[in-house]
Formats: C-alpha cells, structure tokens, sequence
C-alpha cells in the first residue's frame, strides 16, 4: 500500500495577482516522491499515479467580478476549480489527478483580479497531496522448468549397538505395585512479565496537554492538539485526554473524517483573538470538548466550511461580561461560511456569549437537542437549518432565534407558532421582509 502524502502552507501575508500562483512558504510534511519549488512555486511528482488534492486560502478581499475564485492546475490540463461567493472568508477545493512521472502542478488564483489574503489567522493557505492508488500488478510469469534430481549421497556408516543390561534374577512372581505417595504442594506463581507497549496508531491517536517528547501512542502520547491533528491520519480519531489545553494560534482540522474527541475534565482555553478550530474539507466531527477562553475576544471559538460535520456533547461559554448584552463583545460559539452544507449540532450547551451561532447564507443543517442561556439567542442570516428540541436555560436570552432579512419565507421556520412550540416555546425575532 502506497504511503505517499505531502503538505505545505502559506503563513505569509499578502496577495495574490489574477493568473498568478499562490506563494508556499513552508512544507509542513514532505516527501520523497513528491517535491516544492519555492522559486517557480510548483510541485512536481516523481511518481506516477492518483493522487487526492485538498487545499484551501483564507481571503480577506478581492474585486473579482466572480467571486474568489482558486484552481489547482497542472502540467498535463488538469483544472481542479474551488470558488466562493464570499471575498472574506475561506475557498476550498478538493478532486482526484491521475499524473504521470515528473508532471507539474500549481495552485492558481483564477479569479478576475487580485486576491488579498486574510491578516486575522497565522495559516494563509494549505495544500494536502495524498496518494489514493496501489499500482497495477503485472501478470505471473510462466513456471520455469524443475530442475534435474541429484544423486543420492551414500549411506553412513551404522552406529555401535548400545549395552544390554544383564539377565533379570529368577525367582517368584513380582509383587504388587505399592500406592501412589501424595501430591507435593504447588510451589508460588512467579511474577508476571510486563505488558509490552503497543505501537503507534495512525487511526487512534492521542494527546495530553503538556507531555512532552510524545509519538501519539495512549501511553505516550503528544503534548498538544496541534500535533495530534498533523498526525491522525483521514478518518482517525485525535483522543483528548483530561487537562486544560491553551490555544494561541489556530488548530486547522482539514482530513477527511476525522473525529476530535474529548475525555472527562477536558478544557480548551483560548488565550489569543483568534479562532480556535478551523473546520474544512468534509466530514470532520468535534465531540466532547468543553471549550471556553481567558477573556471576551471577539471571534468565534469554531469556523465550519465544507460539508457533513458534526458538533456533538460539547459545552461552550464565554467569561462573564458587564453590562447588558447589546454591549458585549461580539463572541459566538461557532459560525458558518456560505458552503457549508448538512451541519449537525446536537446535544451541546451554550451560554454567556454574544450569540451562540451565527448561520451565514446559503449555508443549511440541523440544530436538535441544545441548550442556550445568557446570549442573544442564534442568528440566522438566510441560512437554511432545521431547529428542534432545543431548550432555554436562565438567565434568558435576549431572544432564542433571530431570523434576519433576507432568510425564506416557509419551511422549515414558517409557520412561526411551529417553530416556537418544536423548540421549548422559543422567542423568536422575525426581521424578514
């Protein structure tokens, strides 16, 4: 099974010309068969065969007529597009190359004028090459004929007989056999040997705040969330065992089905204005964790972009702000791009923030089973989710949903009475016009 896969990253600031190539500046996982140019700012494969891309930019700005728009791009045609209608946030794009030897590619701005990248997050840009093909067998050779039997070698010499005991004593029958004597005691079990230490997991990875000098492993495992993402393989589990885990700097979680999981006594505590975890791609679930920060900053603790995530069991709070809440710092749980689709948060508590979501457009998912109290309730702003059972805890917030202008008419908020009684008798603020 081929083990090939590749990563590099843009920290650097800036922009990027229409036409022009994005600018890596950092190669985060390399590989052999797989080589960055930093001067011509193309990747050149040195073996053939089907690779995944996944990439994504964080824009800032751009007066592109077609929005942001991003393609990965390569020596033999390939044009891999990802676009968003949204000039500040992410662009995303994911697809399947099958390349030959020593082909080129690049990462292209193919908007209609520059792209001014985001200066609010440390990561401007990711690119993630992993190959998805195990080369073709060639077929059996024909079996070669058997070989001439050799000749038998000449037998050895037979060895002395051995001695013969002298003649038994004549005299009367043998007599009976006597009894069996008793079984002697059994004597003390030994120790037992230590357990020996199982391997590293590339699907069952975990991490303890503070441990240092760690290989992922349960009984070694790594000092941070960072390192256990970089190591979890697509479809693995990061495990978060007890402790508080500080975060200064965004914790990107762009594979494929990977699941974060909590454990008891799990705390994030973000310490910077940053955003804490920067959900892409497809299918990522974050489970578990209690996430909170030193101070009211304004920014949310989770960005999602991309589809079928899961925000499961977590708790999420801000520190307690003066005033009344028309005054608090603008904090939020979490908040969609415009591409998300198919986001499920269930069974999760949010309180003294800001707002616990806000929905962005032509963003859609469902919201079940929550509970909400001391925020200015959920801001949906022309999204598309399905709000049920959830519940409103004390003290109130100043409203359980807001639906701004420009969000539909009908399903599945209207008819308002509906939405109010599937969701604990929620107050709801109804802008649209």
């Amino acid at each position: 099974m081929s083990n090939i896969a590749f990563q590099i990253e843009r920290l650097a600031g800036g922009s990027v010309v229409a036409g022009g190539k994005v600018e890596f500046d950092a190669i985060v996982f390399p590989d052999p068969d797989i080589s960055y140019d930093m001067g011509t700012d193309e990747i050149t494969f040195h073996k053939a065969g089907r690779y995944v891309v996944n990439w994504w930019v964080a824009t800032q700005s751009s007066q592109s007529t077609t929005g942001a728009v991003f393609s990965f791009k390569t020596s033999q045609g390939d044009d891999l597009e990802g676009n968003s209608p949204i000039k500040t946030g992410e662009v995303v794009g994911t697809g399947i190359v099958e390349v030959a030897e020593d082909t080129k590619a690049w990462l292209e701005n193919a908007s209609t004028a520059s792209v001014f990248l985001s200066s609010f997050v440390p990561v401007k840009a990711t690119l993630v090459i992993v190959q998805d093909d195990i080369g073709p067998t060639g077929p059996t050779g024909d079996t070669g004929p058997t070989g001439p039997t050799g000749d038998t070698g000449p037998t050895g010499d037979t060895g002395p007989t051995g001695y013969t005991g002298p003649p038994g004593t004549p005299g009367g029958p043998t007599g009976d056999t006597g009894p069996t004597g008793p079984t002697g005691d059994t004597g003390p079990t030994g120790p037992t040997g230590p357990t020996g230490e199982l391997g590293f997991n590339p699907f069952d990875v975990y991490v303890l705040a503070g441990a240092v000098g760690g290989d992922g492993t349960q009984a070694n495992p790594f000092g941070t969330i960072q390192q256990g993402v970089a190591a979890v393989s697509p479809t693995g589990t990061v495990n978060v065992l007890g402790g508080t885990y500080p975060v200064t700097s965004t914790i990107t979680v762009n594979k494929a089905g990977v699941t974060i999981k909590g454990s008891a006594n799990t705390l994030i505590e973000l310490q910077t204005q940053t955003i804490a975890f920067l959900v892409t791609g497809n299918g990522v679930t974050i489970d578990g964790l209690t996430i909170t920060s030193d101070n009211p900053y304004a920014v949310e603790f989770i960005q999602f972009a991309g589809s079928n995530h899961k925000l499961v069991n977590c708790t999420i709070y801000g520190p307690p702000q003066e005033g009344p809440s028309t005054g608090w710092v603008v904090n939020r749980g979490f908040v969609t791009q415009g591409n998300v689709t198919n986001l499920i948060v269930q069974n999760c508590i949010f309180y003294s923030m800001r707002q616990p979501a806000y929905l962005n457009p032509n963003s859609t998912g469902h919201i079940v089973n929550t509970v909400v109290y001391n925020t200015r309730g959920y801001v949906v702003d022309g999204a598309v989710f399905v709000f049920s059972g959830n519940s409103w805890g004390s003290p109130e917030n100043a409203v359980d949903i807001a639906l701004l202008e420009g969000t539909l008419f009908g399903p599945p908020y209207d008819p308002l009475e509906d939405l109010a009684a599937n969701n604990s008798d929620a107050s709801i603020s109804d802008q649209r016009t």
